[in-house]
Parts: C-alpha cells; structure tokens; sequence
C-alpha cells in the first residue's frame, strides 16, 4: 500500500528537488501514460540538423536526424499520431477517444524541418503543423536570439581588445557591470536590437549575408509544398518578441497580424496560433479579444487544456530531456501531481 507523506514550505521544497527526480526516474513511462483517460499531446521542436548551426546551436541543441528518428518511433508506438484539424475539432478530447494521440509542431518556420524533418515525416505518415514568424518568411528578417547566437559564435575567433571594447559598449548602454561577455549578449533584450547591430558592426557579423547565404528560415515556396503533402502552416507572431513582455495592445497586434499573413498567404481554413516564449500571464480577455478571428492557441506548459479549450498545452521536446521518452515520462509525470508527495512501498509502480 501507497504510504503518501505530504509536506509544507521548506521541507516540501526539498523533496520535490532531492527526491523526486530519484524515485520519478525509476517508474516506467507506460505506466504513467495508463493513468489518464485518452489525451491528444503536443510535442513540439524547432529544428533538426545534424550540422552545426551557428544561428542554432549557442542557444540551444537540436537534435539529429537520427535521434529525431527515435522519437518520432517512441511516439508513434505509444501515440497515433492526428492532424490539426482534428485537434481542433475536439480540443478537449471527447470520451469516443480510445487511444492516446499526438500532433507534431515545429516554431520559427526553419528551414531544416523542409530539409531533415520532412523526408523522415513523410515516410511515416506523421502530420504537423510548421508555426511560423511572418517577419522571417523568406528570410526577410533574423530573429534577434539567431543574432545574439551568431554574435557569441564569433567570439572565440574575435581578440581580445575588440572583446572588451564590446563590454565596454555595453555596458555604456545598459549602465551595468560585465563579467561575461558571452552572457551579456545573451541577456540583451528584445528592445535593445539596435546595440545587437551595433555589436555585429564591431564583431565583423554581417546579419544581411547570413540571411542571403544560409537561408535559415523557410520560403514561401517550400512552405505551400509542405502544405501540399499535408502539413499546416500557423501562426507564431510577426517578429518573435516575449509575449509576457508586451502590452496587451500589442500582443494583439502581433497574434492578429500574424494569423492574417498566414490566412491571406496560405489561405489556411483554421486560424493556428503559437504563444513565442511562453502564454504566461496571458489574461482571458485576450482570448475574448481574438475570438473568431484566431481558432486555437498553443502554449509550451506540457500537457493540458484552458480557456475552454482555446489554448493547449504542448510539450518542449528539446529541453525536457535527452529523447522522447524522457521528455513525455516528466510531462505526464506532473499530470499525476507527484511533486506534491512521495512515493514508498512494496506497491510502487517503480518495482
């Protein structure tokens, strides 16, 4: 029998930082996944590559192709996999569901999903939904995290007085202390892209050429070619700023604007729209204020459903763990509520 001891404050912060991690580690996916009535989850990525990506890899890692691989198995073995459409036909998951599901989505419209994802998608008959920034389509613009990431890649092949001259750049502009430089550029904020231009200049980064040589984001053609094979194209605002950041009014703008580009470019039939960064602190007016103009929001907080199913929870592939199975096993790990108390006993689904 469960002995189920709960805990307050300190003591209960303790335990779900020392001890859950160890005893959660050791209970079988499928058993966490049999706890719930049939549910749709949304994993999500970015991109896959399996070259070093320079706009890419300083802020975080993809994976390879084959590791996308293994995923996409572990998922279609525990998962059918649906389209948007019938996410969005029932949001909430209706009792007729006999099976859990999943429905694949990729942000920042990437051009390595056209290039490493797709063939791999393709050949399994999984569907998914491309989110894409209508600022970065056809590579008309660069995201300003794919700048602060090229700007820390230069670093190790910049010296050290044009090193300093950069902190002491910044820290003219933001009037505060620089330790690392590396993490100064990194915390530039979205506001301040003209320091981010500024230090381009001085670290010989020419954002323009990246744009017309590398090609990072995905072009309008490659975009309705996927939309051919099946695919949907959403939305995930117009230039990428912090949503939780922003006044309401232009919050607005960026999910409006955004859904209609899409709308008007793809002449999608349902209005997609993913939250950049995170739906944190996104009031319900804001979805009163959309309705009927965009259909259903994504969020990144794992697996759940609010606002009467307009905004959906999705999962972060790609920084909840080293593969699929890991990153499903913590999202459906917290659906039980496990951080709340521990498990001990000879009952255990560890055993």
């Amino acid at each position: 029998m469960f002995r189920l001891f709960t805990s307050s404050g300190r003591r209960h912060s303790a335990i779900r930082r020392n001890v859950l991690p160890f005893l959660a580690g050791g209970i079988p996916s499928g058993w966490l996944i049999r706890q719930r009535p049939p549910v749709v989850i949304h994993p999500f990525y970015h991109t896959v590559s399996d070259e070093y990506l320079p706009h890419i890899h300083p802020l975080y890692r993809p994976l390879g192709r084959r590791a996308f691989e293994w995923d996409l198995d572990f998922l279609s073995r525990r998962f059918e996999a649906v389209t948007a459409g019938e996410v969005y036909r029932s949001p909430d998951n209706p009792g007729s569901r006999t099976r859990h599901a999943f429905h694949l989505s990729f942000d920042d419209g990437l051009r390595g999903v056209y290039e490493n994802a797709l063939p791999l998608l393709l050949r399994k008959g999984i569907p998914a939904t491309i989110f894409i920034n209508s600022d970065f389509t056809d590579n008309r613009q660069l995201f300003y995290r794919h700048k602060t990431a090229l700007l820390t890649d230069k670093l190790d092949r910049t010296s050290e007085a044009v090193q300093n001259e950069a902190k002491n750049r910044i820290r003219r502009a933001l009037q505060t202390n620089v330790r690392s430089l590396r993490a100064a550029i990194h915390a530039l904020p979205h506001f301040r892209q003209d320091l981010l231009d500024e230090l381009a200049c001085l670290l010989e980064v020419d954002f323009g050429e990246y744009l017309k040589t590398r090609r990072p984001y995905l072009a309008t053609d490659e975009l309705r070619e996927m939309q051919r094979k099946g695919f949907t194209i959403g939305a995930h605002s117009i230039n990428h700023l912090p949503f939780p950041l922003l006044d309401g009014k232009e919050q607005l703008r960026q999910t409006l604007e955004s859904c209609a580009f899409v709308r008007d470019t793809f002449r999608e039939p349902v209005a997609y729209f993913s939250f950049p960064f995170s739906e944190n602190g996104i009031p319900a007016s804001f979805f009163d204020a959309i309705a009927g103009k965009v259909d259903l929001c994504f969020g990144t907080s794992g697996i759940n459903s609010r606002y009467g199913g307009r905004l959906l929870g999705r999962i972060d592939m790609e920084q909840n763990g080293r593969n699929a199975r890991e990153a499903i096993h913590k999202a459906f790990l917290r659906t039980q509520r496990l951080s709340r108390f521990c498990i001990f006993g000879k009952q255990s689904p560890c055993a």
